[in-house]
């Protein structure tokens, strides 16, 4: 009797499997266009974590285990690895077309396969880049943004410079053109909360004697009267030696030294130890130690898989498809971040609003939006380009 019980208990599983809704998710890379260097310095010291956000998404569908069950839905996780070789519109046809398609790409590959996908009308996610020029000008109905714009970034280091009374900055960036863009974006957050350029002084990574007024910190900080040096270096080569080496006993902030951040190993409030613990150790075969978290495109990878098993309610009924969309443009779509405030979507660029962490390598010092600086509408949407700002109105 027995056998016959455990067969019906089987046979009663795999019914409700069959008719479970599917929830489908891609993530798309591109594993040969990777450049080689990826987060090496130019001596090839590792400067920024840059490792796959497959693990933040295997975790939040772990996290999610319970609302699958309540919802009778099944999650498909499928990873896309482009071939240059091959017609990407073919290899994306292999993508169900109510996936949630995660892009881990690098930028030239990422605005190819966005713009494909936008075609079909499929739903894609930025989680990896943070640049201005996708949300302003690409502005795709279909694509949304789960990590921070750069303009949110630097907005929240120009409110804490204000709220700790450091007006004056002397900015420090590098040569190339995309630090040159980055400056001017760190340029327009620190006007429009009030704090003034003392200078600015471009280093270089020369070691020839002439050019030691721009490859040795001391010289190159020298000459100007600040409260703090604001660092814009986007590969690390030099701007990790400006910290105790400035001519005067000053505050590093920027890329090196007091840095603003998505996500942050080191902040105990808001039940992030927690997310952290689980980061680590969920997956037992492949634990990482405690000094391990998650990145900015992991955390934002995590954030969009959240962001759609965290709000399963605001739907009336899910079909045999769960479709992301319908989530996403549903107005009490929001996510716990573990940050003091849930996220939700900016509907008119799709970014998703959140608090900027300031962090040194050992603390979290600040979470932004800071005390007093109000909004009418939103306060976190003091960080980034405001509605009447943006060049994109997807509403």
């Amino acid at each position: 009797m027995r056998s016959w019980i455990i067969l019906l208990i089987i046979a009663t599983s795999l019914m409700n499997h069959a008719l479970a809704a599917r929830f489908h998710l891609a993530i798309v890379t591109a594993s040969n266009a990777e450049e080689s260097n990826r987060g090496r310095s130019f001596a090839g010291i590792q400067t920024r974590v840059e490792r796959p956000v497959r693990r933040a998404v295997e975790l939040a569908l772990y996290e999610s285990k319970t609302s699958f069950e309540a919802f009778g839905i099944v999650p498909e996780l499928q990873v896309v690895d482009i071939d240059a070789k091959r017609s990407l519109k073919d290899q994306l046809k292999a993508i169900h077309s109510n996936a949630l398609i995660i892009l881990d790409l690098p930028k030239p590959e990422f605005v190819e396969t966005a713009k494909l996908l936008d075609e079909r009308g499929q739903t894609t996610v930025n989680v990896r880049h943070p640049d201005i020029d996708l949300r302003d000008m690409l502005c795709l109905p279909s694509l949304y943004h789960t990590i921070p714009s750069e303009r949110m970034y630097f907005d929240a280091l120009g409110q804490f410079l204000i709220y700790r009374g450091w007006r004056k900055v002397l900015v420090v960036h590098g040569p190339t053109d995309k630090d040159r863009l980055r400056t001017q974006i760190l340029e327009r957050s620190l006007k429009k909360f009030g704090a003034n350029i003392s200078d600015f002084r471009e280093f270089t990574l020369s070691h020839h004697p002439d050019d030691r007024d721009k490859n040795k910190p001391e010289f190159l900080t020298g000459d100007a009267s600040y409260d703090v040096v604001a660092v814009i270096d986007s590969a690390k080569d030099f701007g990790r030696y400006i910290q105790y080496s400035t001519r005067r006993a000053r505050p590093v902030v920027g890329d090196v030294g007091l840095t603003p951040v998505g996500w942050h190993r080191t902040l105990e409030r808001y039940g992030a130890p927690q997310l952290n613990e689980r980061y680590q150790s969920f997956d037992e075969e492949n634990s990482l130690p405690a000094s391990e978290a998650m990145s900015d495109e992991e955390f934002a990878a995590w954030s969009a898989v959240k962001l759609i098993t965290n709000s399963l309610g605001t739907i009336d009924a899910i079909s045999e498809t769960l479709d992301p969309r319908e989530i996403l443009a549903h107005p009490d779509t929001q996510v716990d971040l573990y940050k003091g405030t849930r996220g939700s979507i900016r509907r008119w660029n799709n970014q998703l609003r959140q608090p900027i962490l300031l962090a040194t390598g050992d603390a979290v010092v600040a979470v932004a939006p800071m005390p007093k600086f109000l909004h009418p509408k939103h306060y976190v949407d003091t960080l980034g380009l405001d509605e009447p700002e943006s060049r994109c109105n997807l509403k």
